[in-house]
């Protein structure tokens, strides 16, 4: 029977903010050895954003495991749509399959995931969609841009998704996360998350540093590879 070549462990914190706005979901297949994971980040600070969170995080996890990260994206998409919820959400899914030679990633909106390789190096597997990554994609503006930083261009909602891949075998470490653990850890500090043998400890490193009276909800999905 097929086993998962990774672990996952989760970490989340309602910071400051009055709800708990962030969802994250874990599915695994022991037959495939497939796991899928999602984060969601749902907009504003109500009890619909947690909702709206909650619920598209559950089908596309659902979805992914059976199909792909994008085809999770897209159901989550419709229910949102037919649930009524008055909220929407950023969203980053992500697919491990034994039998696939690449890391698969969809996502929209401010979540994100990196991915530690072999050699110690940490990849961003997504970018930002924000109207200030726009900015910096289309013009010599670098560095942080805290009037369009937060501005969201692409949502579960609205738009279409972005699919993206890297490779597996390069990877030992992969991070999903809402941007409340992004805009508040170090790269050195992910890097030490995923350099951890136990992805629990290195859920629990991230959430130490971002500290339970955070700015914002922070949540984070850790992965290792076990062999």
């Amino acid at each position: 029977m097929p086993r998962t070549l990774w672990r996952a462990a989760s970490a989340q914190l309602q910071g400051r903010r009055d709800a708990q706005a962030d969802a994250f979901a874990i599915a695994d297949d022991e037959a495939t050895g497939r796991i899928a994971v999602a984060v969601a980040d749902g907009i504003g600070d109500t009890a619909d954003a947690a909702d709206a969170a909650e619920l598209v995080a559950k089908e596309a996890v659902g979805a992914a495991l059976n199909s792909t990260p994008e085809t999770g994206c897209i159901r989550a998409r419709e229910q949102l749509a037919a649930s009524g919820i008055a909220a929407d959400a950023s969203i980053v899914t992500a697919l491990f399959d034994p039998a696939h030679s690449r890391v698969r990633f969809t996502w929209a909106g401010l979540c994100r995931a990196y991915l530690l390789t072999t050699g110690g190096e940490l990849r961003r597997a997504t970018y930002d969609h924000s109207l200030g990554e726009r900015i910096r994609r289309h013009t010599t503006q670098r560095g942080p841009l805290p009037m369009y930083d937060r501005k969201v261009t692409r949502t579960v909602a609205h738009h279409e998704f972005v699919t993206t891949s890297l490779p597996a075998h390069t990877a030992t470490g992969v991070l999903l996360c809402t941007d409340g653990v992004s805009q508040s850890v170090a790269e050195q500090i992910i890097i030490a998350a995923l350099l951890c043998d136990d992805p629990d400890e290195g859920a629990a490193l991230l959430a130490r540093d971002v500290g339970i009276n955070g700015p914002d909800n922070a949540t984070a999905i850790v992965l290792r590879r076990t062999h």
